[in-house]
């Protein structure tokens, strides 16, 4: 269980600042004049450099590599998930700038005519990991940090993982509207209400007309060549030479303001035009020449822009000497603008520049006593922002900066506010809406669905298809009726058409969507959410809502509230299988699991995407969302359990049903499955989640849907399906709706009303109606069980359901029986559950084996049943009744084992021999960690990553080599060490980019430096 660093919620203060980043855009009418506070904090410093560069486009890698190579050291810091935003994320991909071959960089690009995105992306990439030059993506400037002397001095960046300080002597603003240079306070013009001219572009459409629509079909189609090894599976095409149209539609949009919620309405407006069913793609971003250009030291006119002589005082601010703005908004006309905006010109002055500041910051001192300003805010609202600041990860901070206390703008106020329009946040808004609920749902991404759509996993597993999700497949499906890419089996969907149903029901309902916004804390009033403060391409703010609906996926905004969670530890590295796809347009179903991903661990996503890219080096294109299946789980006012889902349990607050196997992905650790594995993919379990279960215990007006909900990680893989998970979705959104209409907390909403809706559309069966919590059962149902679990374990289930009155039977039964077998069957239940009772009879049973059995591996899908064996299971009995007698029996065994064994049969050995602790197992374990290939799995940096991934794209013999190498580590380090190679694996592994194995590996240093004798199950 871990608690993140919450800055403590308080009234509202007198002493007032204000970030300038805050009023980096305008600020619509009816919220001008709202604040919400938050109190002083420190920030930690993730990156000291001489350069910083905020925006991933083309011109900014130029610039990076650049001031490289003029001997700065460089981060660079993008807000989309790739490199590449300026082509990529407008689809701005073909050019007739000839100037583009004027350059390395264009040319590696552009040489060989009309570029994939993936093409573009992997070789941005690969010039700054070959320059050496740390870049994250995914990733929003909210503050401009300040020196002493009140000059900036870095910036402050939001991402999944929290925010992080960047201090810099020098920054290059490559955002697409000069969102760092507006932070500072540098001069604008006004940007001009009324219609305004945006691009945006789609594949595969129909050319549409429209008042103020106009469009432009490019002649160099959009190909697709497939890669040559299979690597299609899945994606619906039989063809190896595919070709689409692109158009580039000129559109005028009525801007109200330059406020974000005018920018993300104006997105809305550009998809409502031009989408139809043969949508195969789209941009992500809408391109436009911003009208409101910097007020700079020098004024280019001039149409015909020279690139090599143009003066840079252009790009620099009145005032700032140590900030270039890198992009459209530079004091230009804009004709010269918009010559500048195709790339070819704009990489070379990106050059030029990085050079430019690369010297200027060799004549700067490092910036003293950074940090972030505060300016007095007006009318407040009560509480304070709570938010994550650990840093990209703890032991990689550098320092702390100081946040002063300050205000921030009040960006709109809702009835309820979804983040997340994923598996189940886009059906919480549509819920919400129609049910009258002035509502927002906001995405980091740029459409609706979640895993189902963005990630790549276009078809159901398993799960409870019923109810408002056979509406919603329904629906989909008759997005095109007549359309030959219409999916005939409602378990699969046209992935385009699902992001649009989602759209079009919440905006007909009259619901608001804003796309590219990261969800970065939550507004607290003691223990009461009032709203989430949210990271946009134009600077921070907060949303208000009398509910907030987490459907981030892994309860970020709960968590940022002061909501306590499980994942994996020290205690635990057990996690689901993870894997993030190519994409081609068209494409609807590419599931992959390779890895593992940790959501909230920027610097493992960032791995992730860097080296996914080179696995599918030869694919059109790469996933925006990482396939992950196990995500942080917030505890809540109840927690659903393995046996709660083996047992069928029932609730009288019942709000959502699921149906599935145990589609694990993996190993379990609940000891019931180290008894009892889970059955077959053939085998459904049918199970019930509570409302409790989606209630942050200690929070109020906030509840968590999905993968975030509280529940114990073996129970997930039944918890998770997407029919189940949108039921679930509509439901919380109707709850959130009349929590307002009724002027409640959403924690007390009518559950009954709210399931005889439900059961009116079938997402619920009739029985919930009357269900109660079947929960305990009776002792005489436990003694019953204890009595036939030696006929195969029958009976099990109930027996470990009331695990205290369980061990108790099972004791009695134990000292009963004189049958031999029927013994070592207690033995083995009495061992797993921590008991010593039979531990001879173990110890007889290990010895009658003279070699191993069939052990378990990790494979990349396909994970079903037992991923222990039978003697595995013996083992890890053995050693959990903590006597030092079974050292030989198992010690015996483990000297047996060799490079090529299971995975299954060293994790058995290794959990034994760390659960009694005695150093007597020290040495076998290190003799198995020096036969060949069982050490130097480790990734700690993003060459030594690319190198060692494999090609294939289920390929987990990675993952198996880097899990066998920590599990033996760790079980050495706990047996007292031996020649401190157990030490020397933990802290390999405590520096790993993959983040699963940073958190398990430090947290066991952590949790062990001084005490070798703590009980774990792994």
């Amino acid at each position: 269980m871990k608690r993140r660093n919450f800055i403590k919620t308080t009234a509202a203060g007198s002493a007032l600042f204000m970030t300038p980043g805050a009023f980096a855009f305008g600020k619509s009418m009816n919220e001008r004049n709202k604040f919400c506070y938050q109190s002083e904090r420190k920030i930690p410093v993730a990156y000291n450099v001489d350069v910083v560069v905020i925006g991933g486009s083309l011109a900014a890698v130029a610039a990076a590599v650049e001031a490289k190579k003029a001997g700065a050291k460089v981060f660079l810091a993008a807000q989309e998930p790739y490199l590449g935003e300026d082509v990529c994320g407008t689809f701005r991909l073909w050019t007739d700038d000839t100037s583009i071959y004027n350059t390395k960089l264009g040319k590696e690009i552009f040489g060989n005519g009309l570029p994939t995105p993936m093409h573009v992306k992997r070789t941005l990439d690969n010039a700054l990991i070959d320059n050496d030059i740390d870049f994250l993506y995914s990733s929003y400037v909210t503050d401009v940090l300040s020196d002493k002397n009140g000059q900036p001095a870095g910036v402050v960046i939001s991402n999944r993982s929290g925010r992080q300080a960047v201090i810099a002597k020098t920054i290059i603003d490559a955002t697409p509207r000069a969102m760092v240079a507006r932070m500072t306070g540098a001069q604008f013009g006004n940007y001009p209400s009324g219609k305004q001219d945006f691009k945006f572009t789609v594949v595969g459409n129909k050319l549409k007309e429209a008042p103020g629509l106009s469009g432009m079909i490019h002649k160099t189609p959009v190909q697709i060549k497939f890669a040559s090894t299979g690597s299609t599976q899945g994606s619906g095409f039989s063809e190896s030479d595919i070709r689409y149209k692109a158009i580039e539609y000129s559109i005028l949009i009525d801007m109200k303001d330059g406020s974000w919620d005018s920018f993300a309405e104006a997105e809305q407006v550009a998809r409502d035009l031009t989408w139809d069913a043969d949508q195969v793609e789209s941009a992500d971003l809408l391109f436009q020449n911003p009208p409101d250009k910097l007020v700079g030291q020098k004024r280019w006119n001039n149409e015909n822009v020279d690139a090599e002589n143009i003066n840079l005082k252009v790009f620099l601010p009145r005032k700032l000497d140590n900030l270039f703005v890198l992009g459209g908004s530079a004091n230009l006309s804009n004709e010269a603008a918009e010559t500048l905006l195709q790339p070819g010109k704009m990489i070379r002055i990106g050059e030029r520049i990085g050079k430019e500041i690369a010297t200027l910051a060799n004549t700067l001192e490092i910036p003293k006593n950074a940090k972030i300003k505060g300016i007095s805010g007006g009318e407040l609202v009560a509480g304070d922002v709570g938010e994550i600041l650990d840093g990209l990860r703890p032991s990689m901070n550098i320092g702390e900066v100081v946040a002063e206390e300050t205000s921030l703008p009040v960006l709109g106020t809702y009835d309820v506010v979804v983040m997340g329009g994923g598996t189940a946040g886009a059906p919480a808004a549509v819920g919400a809406a129609q049910q009258g609920a002035k509502t927002l749902v906001l995405d980091y991404m740029h459409g609706m669905g979640g895993m189902g759509t963005l990630g790549m996993i276009g078809r159901y597993y398993h799960g409870y298809r019923e109810g408002y999700t056979n509406i919603v497949d329904l629906g989909v499906k008759n997005m095109g009726p007549d359309n030959p890419r219409k999916k005939e089996s409602l378990a699969a969907w046209v992935f385009d058409w699902k992001t649009e149903y989602f759209r079009k029901e919440i905006r007909n309902a009259g619901g608001n969507i804003w796309f590219g916004v990261l969800g970065s804390g939550a507004y607290v009033e003691n223990g009461r959410v009032k709203g989430v403060v949210v990271a946009t391409p134009e600077g921070k703010g907060v949303v208000l809502a009398h509910t907030v609906i987490d459907s981030t996926g892994s309860a970020d905004i709960a968590i940022a509230a002061g909501a306590q969670y499980h994942y994996a530890d020290g205690l635990s590295v057990a996690m689901q299988g993870s894997g993030l796809p190519f994409k081609n347009p068209d494409d609807f179903y590419n599931n992959t699991d390779w890895t593992f991903i940790d959501d909230s661990d920027l610097l493992d996503v960032w791995r992730a995407f860097v080296v996914a890219k080179d696995k599918f080096k030869d694919q059109y294109d790469i996933g925006k969302i990482p396939q992950t299946r196990e995500r942080r789980r917030m505890i809540g006012d109840f927690t659903v359990g393995v046996l709660d889902v083996y047992n069928g349990r029932t609730y009288p607050d019942t709000i959502s049903a699921h149906l599935s196997s145990f589609d694990t992905h993996g190993f379990t650790e609940d000891p019931f499955f180290s008894l009892k594995p889970p059955a077959h993919s053939g085998v459904d379990v049918l199970a019930f989640v509570p409302f409790r279960s989606l209630l942050p215990k200690g929070l109020e007006g906030i509840a968590v849907t999905g993968l975030g909900a509280s529940a114990h990680r073996d129970a997930m893989p039944v918890i998770r399906m997407q029919p189940c998970l949108q039921n679930q979705g509509y439901a919380v959104g109707i709850a959130a709706a009349w929590a307002k209409l009724d002027n409640k907390k959403i924690r007390y909403v009518d559950i009954k009303a709210l399931q005889k809706e439900l059961v009116k559309i079938g997402s619920l069966p009739e029985h919930v109606l009357t269900d109660v919590d079947n929960y305990p059962p009776s002792y005489e149902k436990i003694q019953q069980a204890a009595k036939s679990v030696v006929n195969d374990l029958d009976g099990l289930e109930t027996i470990l359901w009331d695990k205290e009155r369980g061990i108790s039977a099972l004791n009695d039964q134990f000292h009963l029986t004189q049958n031999k077998a029927e013994k070592l069957v207690y033995a083995r239940i009495l061992g797993m559950l921590g008991e010593p009772t039979g531990w001879q009879e173990l110890i007889d049973a290990l010895n009658e084996y003279d070699d191993w059995d069939e052990g378990w591996n990790y494979t990349g899908m396909g994970q079903f049943g037992r991923s222990i064996s039978y003697l595995d299971s013996l083992i890890i009995a053995a050693g959990r009744t903590k006597r030092k007698e079974v050292l030989p029996a198992v010690i015996r065994l483990m000297e047996k084992l060799t490079p090529e064994s299971h995975f299954s049969h060293f994790r058995a050995v290794a959990i034994a021999l760390e659960t009694i602790g005695d150093h007597r197992g020290a040495e076998p374990i290190f003799r198995i960690l020096e036969m060949p290939g069982v050490r130097g799995h480790s990734m700690p940096d993003i060459k030594t990553a690319k190198r060692l991934t494999p090609a294939h794209k289920n390929d987990v013999s990675t993952r198996n080599n880097s899990l066998r190498e920590l599990i033996l580590g760790r079980a050495l380090y706990k047996c007292g060490d031996f020649n401190g190679v157990g030490n020397q694996i933990l802290n390999e592994y405590s520096k790993d980019l993959r983040g699963h194995y940073y958190r398990h590996a430090s947290g066991v240093l952590q949790m062990f430096s001084g005490q070798k004798e703590v009980d774990v199950e792994l």
